[in-house]
């Protein structure tokens, strides 16, 4: 029997189809028997895990669900009580009740797996169970197999904690260990206690290193210009959304998803309902910024503030004339700058500031020197959004490395 484990925190009720997808992929293509255990807590609700049953007993698999806030309340609220941050963060809670396995699972469970939501399995997971771990704790794929250019730190980034072969046998005996590591992260300035540091902090020395097939994250695929199908776990990383999942279907990724997702209980007449209404959302939006923009532009001139490096693309991109005031976005003075030519043109011009809006790693961010641009300091000036300026990136487009975020598409399917 394969043993395989997903935590669930759906606060929204639009995640579980992200779930129920990934042990679609995971059935579909085992053939062995499996046991899946769900972990999770009161934000699973009974229609979304009735949904998840019935793709379970479709394929004649067998499923588990836990409740881990009633079987494990102190480890919850110790979790929450020493790194707070969490439920403030992108990750949820629930990418920690992993560590409440040993309290949970029956003892003669001496393997599982583990397995993130955002994940297409499109191979045989027997492939990974039958993988031999000896007396290592964790089976993980390091991030330099993915190619990557890991921080400096590498005890802390040395794998990816989306998919695990976790030898229960010996995590059972490493509670002390594991607490050290959250303690430890509690105390950090420098981390933001994600589940994946604390992992890689406890037991990065301690490991089997998978092929990078058994976790490959699809945003180094598409990065790399690998875009074909083959037989791996797919790691989509959702949140990273310009690189994770989306409804662009000339991409194969988001194609090789969508082919699993129409097959769960969650593809209906409502889901494509709300795609809909989503799409006549984005219309109103676009037509709105378009009446704004041609509302403030009336009888007044352009001007633009943007980073030295990007001139020459936006001048193309915006087609800016040689008559148009710019201001080079160089160091904390150039917002002055800004703030006194804005002054100087007030009613006269139109501001389009454009900083950092490009794409950044594996996101896309409206940094400047580091931070969020200070759009606050132009409005305690007086100054009005969509009137006196506007934020200039959002008329960005692919060709600037800015992509639309279609994420939000998936997400109300």
């Amino acid at each position: 029997m394969i043993h395989v484990c997903f935590s669930l925190y759906d606060k929204t009720g639009l995640f579980s189809k992200f779930t129920g997808t990934a042990i679609l992929s995971l059935c579909e293509n085992t053939i062995s028997e499996v046991t899946i255990h769900i972990f999770h807590d009161a934000t699973l609700s009974d229609e979304n895990r009735n949904k998840i049953v019935s793709i379970v007993e479709r394929y004649n698999k067998i499923i588990k669900f836990y409740d881990v806030e009633k079987l494990c309340p102190d480890r919850v609220e110790m979790i929450k009580k020493l790194l707070g941050n969490v439920v403030k963060m992108r990750f949820t809670i629930a990418a920690f009740y992993r560590f409440f396995m040993p309290h949970i699972l029956p003892k003669e469970i001496e393997k599982i797996i583990y397995l993130d939501s955002d994940i297409i399995v499109n191979l045989d997971i027997n492939e990974l169970w039958q993988i031999e771990l000896g007396d290592k704790i964790l089976g993980v794929v390091t991030t330099h197999s993915q190619k990557l250019n890991p921080p400096k730190n590498d005890d802390l980034y040395d794998f990816n904690s989306g998919v695990l072969l976790m030898n229960m046998q010996v995590f059972r005996d490493e509670e002390e260990t594991l607490n050290k590591g959250i303690k430890f992260m509690s105390e950090s300035t420098e981390y933001a206690g994600m589940d994946q540091q604390i992992l890689n902090y406890c037991f990065n020395k301690n490991t089997v290193h998978l092929p990078v097939k058994f976790n490959r994250l699809v945003k180094w695929d598409r990065r790399q210009k690998i875009m074909h199908i083959e037989g791996k776990i797919y790691h989509f990383n959702h949140h990273s959304s310009t690189k994770g999942l989306g409804s662009d279907m000339s991409d194969p990724f988001n194609r090789l998803w969508l082919s699993y997702f129409i097959r769960t209980p969650w593809f209906s007449a409502e889901s494509i309902g709300r795609l809909y209404t989503q799409f006549q959302q984005i219309r109103k939006e676009s037509n709105n910024c378009t009446l704004n923009v041609s509302a403030a532009m009336s009888n007044k001139a352009r001007a633009f503030f943007f980073e030295p490096k990007k001139a020459n693309e936006m001048k193309k991109v915006f087609s800016i004339r040689d008559n148009e005031e710019i201001i080079l976005a160089k160091n904390e003075e150039s917002i002055e700058k800004l703030l006194k030519a804005m002054k100087k043109s007030a009613g006269k011009k139109v501001f389009f500031i454009i900083t950092g809006s490009f794409l950044l790693q594996d996101s896309v961010t409206q940094n400047f020197l580091g931070k969020k641009f200070p759009l606050k300091r132009l409005t305690d000036a007086g100054f009005v959004k969509d009137k006196d300026f506007f934020k200039g990136w959002d008329f960005l487009s692919d060709k600037t490395g800015t992509p639309f975020n279609s994420y939000p598409l998936i997400q109300v399917l």
